[in-house]
């Protein structure tokens, strides 16, 4: 094992194929060294060339490999963990393991489709065959097991989503005292308007089932190596909705005892933007909200289908500088093919990992220190799904969690985001149906942020009054409504002026969003209006309200699903999304980033010190950066992260204070992969 257990901890999955065994192997003892790898994770009867549910005979043979894999791990210092490929299947890829497994029962989907080789985690037989296999490699000692994320009742290709097999719509007739077929069941999931009874019934059953899966994995590894620990790769927890996971309860059951480890996928398999990076750190956020705080993080960095060609070492180092920013204990990296070619045919990866290894540590050492991320709060409810009203024709997928455009129409504005309780709150969609009338009372009476069909939700639970509205229509394509050309933000409280004009053609150039139009209370004040072609102010857009709880709303009537995406985003949107969050904080907002555009920045409050973040996620340098920081302290010290790993003062950082703000600024140019990290010590 290693001396000292390294902050910017790297475990790199590899598969090493029988063909080309030997080879690997000797590889793996160069190069991990050399590569600055803490440990290495065997990846088993791998992607291509998977044979579908494992065969035992052929684990048999290969766990020779595997013990000869720790024992050369062991005498290099470097740790052995295991990552089975399959725990019930991805997909099928034309494989039948009904015929090697006589009587597996197999995932079928909510539209009848049939898997030929995912398995019902039900199925007895998968579970006899699982057992036994995953005994196997419990056999080699691993540090690790980790559960691949197909330990979930969607995406099992071909199907999308299920399992309806017969043996879970037996169990659900038995719950609901009667028999049903899956065409009924299907239809009342997906029953218009008010949810129908059975779908919080079928919603527990899938969470009960799953918790008691994982146990079952869980303790087939522990009779035969109690000091393993288990590790969940997951999906978002705005997908898991849709199996109603119930988290906790599932965490405690894997665990059985043991240290839990967690790998949230940071996506970007591919280097399509950069931008990819906000769904990156909010998997990271809002997957750890939902996990025990003791559970143990390491990152999901992929590159598929593998090569420079899918993601360059550059984009891959940024990946993992969020990694540990945001304060993982490590990343998990899968960088080569599953086909035995050596990782040194592209030594750029290796080189990288190895010469970023003293700066990632050196961030890791701050950012894992005991504290609080800041800045305005997101909601995430795991029972969402329960509650969530669907419209006619509405598919299985639309089950999922609401939340993710809301986080990135802030990010991308200088505006970070949180699931950290805060003075100020956002949220879009549907996803306070799932939250009591009293969760509910304590968000308003803080600074709220709602879109048209958040405040709609409210207004049908009789909080009308407390976000300035007598009545609000559901919201409508724009064009339904009139001839309209753009957004006016005229108001200069919250940073606009007459005649300054957003797009409407929203998201995209070939969307328009879905405006609501409303009834407004005294006391409201309006931000912005929807103008016709002749820049006449139609209909209200945005709007200001104090309520009687002593707390702020700020509605903005597009039904933001609808509205957000790039065409969305523009410097008058910055102005006046911080204005509006800046007046629901009463002046006291967290942190907010000026300096460019699409920042994805961050602030974490630690005992005597602050450590701020800012990763440029476009290809044009930012001339300096300004973090706006609300703090009634007096700074010390101020220390830039060297990109040799050192904290350092430098004549490029500088605070201000007035007013109660505090001013960080830098006037070093931050490029897109030469992120800036700035402590501030206090007084």
């Amino acid at each position: 094992m290693p001396k000292s257990q390294p902050n910017a901890w790297y475990a790199l999955r590899r598969t090493l194929p029988v063909w080309s065994f030997d080879q690997n192997l000797r590889e793996l003892v160069e190069a991990l060294p050399r590569y600055s790898v803490d440990e290495v994770i065997i990846k088993v009867d791998t992607e291509e060339f998977t044979h579908g549910q494992p065969p035992l005979e052929w684990v048999r043979d290969y766990q020779r490999n595997l013990f000869r894999i720790k024992t050369e791990m062991d005498r290099i210092g470097v740790r052995y963990s295991v990552n089975p490929w399959i725990t019930v299947g991805h997909n099928d890829r034309g494989r039948d393991d009904r015929k090697k497994l006589p009587g597996l029962r197999t995932v079928v989907g909510h539209d009848g489709t049939r898997c030929t080789c995912c398995a019902c985690p039900l199925s007895k037989v998968w579970r006899d065959n699982i057992a036994a296999v995953w005994s196997l490699y419990a056999e080699t000692d691993p540090h690790i097991i980790w559960i691949e994320d197909d330990i979930r009742t969607f995406n099992h290709s071909p199907v999308r989503y299920g399992c309806f097999c017969s043996e879970h719509m037996r169990r659900f007739s038995k719950r609901i005292g009667r028999k049903t077929s899956r065409q009924e069941l299907v239809a009342a999931l997906l029953k218009s308007g008010k949810p129908h009874p059975w779908r919080a019934e079928f919603l527990d059953m899938q969470a009960e089932i799953m918790i008691e899966t994982v146990g079952f994995l869980a303790k087939v590894v522990h009779r035969t190596s109690p000091q393993t620990s288990l590790g969940l790769m997951s999906s978002g927890p705005r997908t898991h909705c849709l199996e109603g996971r119930r988290w906790l309860d599932f965490a405690a059951s894997m665990a059985d005892g043991q240290p839990l480890y967690s790998r949230p996928p940071m996506g970007n398999y591919n280097e399509a933007s950069l931008r990819g990076f906000y769904y990156s750190h909010d998997s990271i956020k809002i997957t750890r909200h939902c996990l025990p705080p003791e559970t143990i993080e390491q990152t999901e960095v992929e590159n598929v289908p593998f090569t420079r060609y899918a993601n360059s070492a550059t984009f891959t180092f940024v990946e993992m500088a969020i990694s540990f920013a945001y304060g993982s204990d490590g990343v998990t990296m899968n960088l080569f093919d599953h086909a035995g070619t050596p990782m040194e045919q592209e030594p750029e990866f290796g080189r990288m990992l190895a010469a970023k290894k003293p700066y990632l540590e050196g961030l890791a050492r701050r950012a894992r220190q005991p504290g609080v991320y800041r800045g305005i709060q997101l909601l995430y409810h795991e029972r969402e799904s329960y509650h969530k009203r669907l419209g006619k024709g509405a598919d299985y997928g639309a089950l999922g969690a609401d939340g993710s455009a809301t986080m990135t129409m802030l990010e991308s504005h200088g505006l970070p985001t949180t699931y950290e309780k805060g003075n100020v709150v956002a949220t879009s969609g549907q996803q306070l149906r799932a939250f009591s009338d009293d969760e509910i009372r304590d968000l308003l009476s803080r600074g709220l942020l709602l879109d048209a069909t958040a405040a709609r939700v409210l207004h049908e639970r009789g909080f009308g009054a407390q976000i300035g509205l007598a009545s609000i229509a559901l919201p409508r394509h724009l064009d339904a409504l009139g001839a309209f050309a753009a957004e006016e933000f005229f108001n200069k409280k919250f940073g606009g002026n007459e005649k300054t004009f957003l797009t409407l053609t929203l998201p995209d150039l070939g969307g328009r969003p879905h405006l609501s139009l409303v009834e407004t209370l005294p006391g409201v004040e309006e931000i912005s209006r929807i103008v016709d072609p002749d820049a006449q102010r139609q209909h209200l857009s945005m709007y200001a309200f104090e309520n009687d709880l002593g707390g702020r709303v700020v509605v903005h009537l597009f039904d933001l699903a609808s509205a957000y995406g790039i065409a969305f985003n523009h410097p008058f949107r910055a102005a006046q999304l911080q204005g509006a969050v800046r007046w629901l904080g009463k002046g006291k907002l967290p942190i907010l980033a000026r300096g460019g555009v699409y920042p994805l920045a961050f602030r974490k409050d630690c005992e005597d010190q602050t450590l701020l973040g800012l990763f440029n996620l476009t290809l044009d340098p930012w001339p300096h950066v300004e973090f706006e920081l609300a703090d009634g302290r007096r700074v010390d010290k101020l220390e830039l992260l060297s990109p040799g790993g050192r904290w350092q003062q430098s004549r490029h950082l500088a605070a201000s204070c007035k007013g109660g703000k505090i001013t960080i600024r830098c006037d070093r140019p931050v490029l897109c992969d030469a992120p800036l990290m700035v402590t501030v010590r206090w007084k």
